[in-house]
């Protein structure tokens, strides 16, 4: 009897220790958030202190041109109710009123391109141009931009690396010639990070791109310039490049839409150092947009002949879809989640429990938590990349411990986001069978959940922009956008109104592969429930 009693009260003190453990460990996670939560709000009065005197507004608008969307400008040009000149004249002007605040754009052609809309123009006059070629070309006669790091002929191409200085392109990416085809008229190239990796815009040849909504904050990255300038009215049709947030994480910040489509469809070739072979990369070219009416559009000039492979012109009755959402993806590297961006979420959920014939379903996956570690061993399986050599225009190698300690002392040719990822590439590396089967699984739990007629809403960040530089102190907040990276799932960044400061807040939509539609469908009843992109400025 004294046996098994003792055999039971062992039994007993396991479980009251790993209660206890359980209990200590809740505690110290409770500390850790709350002393990282006013750690980030000490961060943010400190950076303010110094910078929001600084603040320099943009001016209003005064052509109401520039608040059109591309696909409302290309059907203005082919009803004849708007010369192409016009628009792009209109554009012009504009980038030459917010550009001295922005440093969005960094190399133009201004005058080509007002060639360009001219020879439209006569074309249309004389009848050389018919309504067949609009069909072909749906974007005839509308000025758009792209970033620097994709190369557009004649335009600089550097990617922010000083050995590239004064490099121009001497072809189009793939995607660039896709859109000229369209008919669309390049206007320029915008900043960028160095080489792309970093989640604000700044690099030593162009210095850093400045938010619309406050100058004094950042843009995100890499597609910066371009998030920057579209929210300012600068440009209608906006193309950048995705590989861990590229152009969700700008587009968050500047309050417009971006969408990362389904992977594998599009050629990347002339984007970075690229190969055309799209199948072994996580990048994908994006689009943003003000207006959710031009994102199928671009889609379709886009994805060219894959586009059959989706269904994006497939009617989406949003109220029968599966709505479910994550609150909190529970990476504790990074900052906590606040209120306003609980708020933005729960808008959109609330939304959908009072019009969707099904109830939001709250979804609670572990893997999410790993998008940091995941991302980082598939970016180390990027085809045709080295990172060390890219850095240094391929001319060499670059010597991570050497350039660090060169760049803290006697300065050096690289930015301090550069010498982060310097850093990160000596640190260790996830296990390669860990990651596969963590990736394998989350992708498997999520797909049972979205299916065909599925999406989710999903957190773009823990707060809106912050101050410049105030990332190297935060540098894992871009760890929400990465995991539709790794699982190579569609998805759009939608913009849900602005925060007591004047600031965007947004969410993420995500679909399962091949169902962009999906994600596009559910922006674009968000956009008409909450209005969508906000002008930074004042309209006349």
């Amino acid at each position: 009897m004294s046996s098994v009693e003792s055999i039971k009260d062992i039994k007993e003190r396991k479980h009251r220790n790993r209660g206890f453990c359980s209990f200590v460990k809740t505690m110290l996670l409770k500390v850790f958030l709350f002393t990282r939560y006013y750690i980030d709000i000490l961060i943010d009065v400190i950076f303010g202190y110094f910078n929001d005197s600084k603040r320099v507004p943009i001016k209003k608008c005064t052509n109401p041109i520039i608040l059109e969307s591309a696909t409302s400008l290309a059907q203005k040009i082919r009803k004849r109710e708007l010369t192409s000149e016009e628009v792009v004249q209109a554009f012009v002007d504009r980038i030459k009123e917010v550009n001295p605040v922005l440093n969005a754009l960094v190399d133009s052609r201004y005058e080509a391109a007002l060639e360009d809309a001219r020879k439209i123009d006569r074309d249309i006059a004389n009848g050389t141009i018919l309504d067949v070629d609009f069909q072909e070309k749906p974007f005839l006669g509308v000025p758009f931009t792209t970033k620097e790091s994709s190369a557009v002929k004649g335009m600089s191409f550097t990617l922010g690396i000083v050995k590239r200085r004064g490099r121009r392109a001497t072809f189009d990416a793939d995607y660039i010639t896709l859109i000229k085809n369209a008919g669309a008229i390049c206007l320029g190239v915008t900043n960028i990070p160095q080489l792309n990796l970093w989640q604000e815009t700044h690099n030593p040849l162009f210095g850093i791109t400045n938010n619309p909504y406050n100058s004094t904050r950042n843009v995100g990255g890499s597609s910066g310039g371009e998030a920057s300038l579209l929210a300012a009215g600068g440009t209608p049709l906006s193309i950048g490049t995705d590989i861990g947030g590229s152009v969700r994480i700008p587009a968050f910040m500047c309050g417009v839409f971006g969408h990362k489509p389904t992977s594998h469809l599009i050629s990347t070739a002339g984007t970075t150092y690229k190969a055309c072979d799209p199948d072994r990369t996580l990048i994908v070219i994006s689009p943003m947009a003000r207006k959710t009416d031009d994102l199928i559009p671009i889609l379709k000039v886009l994805f060219g002949k894959s586009v059959d492979k989706l269904k994006l012109d497939v009617h989406v009755e949003v109220k029968t879809l599966n709505i479910c959402y994550i609150q909190n993806p529970k990476d504790f590297s990074v900052s906590p989640i606040r209120d306003e961006m609980k708020f933005a979420l729960n808008r959109a959920v609330k939304h959908f429990k009072e019009i969707s014939t099904t109830p939001p379903e709250e979804l609670n996956i572990e893997g999410t938590k790993f998008a940091g570690k995941l991302w980082k061993y598939w970016m180390s399986q990027e085809s045709g990349v080295n990172f060390m050599k890219d850095i240094t225009d391929r001319t060499g190698e670059a010597n991570p411990i050497v350039d660090t300690i060169k760049h803290f002392t006697v300065g050096s040719e690289y930015t301090t986001s550069t010498i982060y990822n310097f850093i990160n590439k000596l640190l260790p590396s996830p296990n390669e069978d860990w990651a596969i089967k963590e990736t394998e699984k989350l992708r498997e739990q999520l797909l049972a959940k979205l299916g065909n007629n599925g999406v989710l809403l999903y957190p773009s960040a823990p707060f809106p922009a912050s101050y410049h530089h105030a990332a190297y102190l935060r540098p894992w907040n871009f760890h929400y956008f990465v995991i539709w990276n790794v699982l190579k799932f569609p998805v759009t960044q939608v913009p849900m109104g602005l925060n007591k400061e004047g600031l965007p807040v947004g969410i993420q939509v995500v679909a399962a592969p091949y169902q962009d539609h999906l994600c596009i469908a559910v922006a674009k009843e968000l956009e008409k429930a909450f209005g969508g992109y906000v002008p930074p400025f004042e309209t006349s």
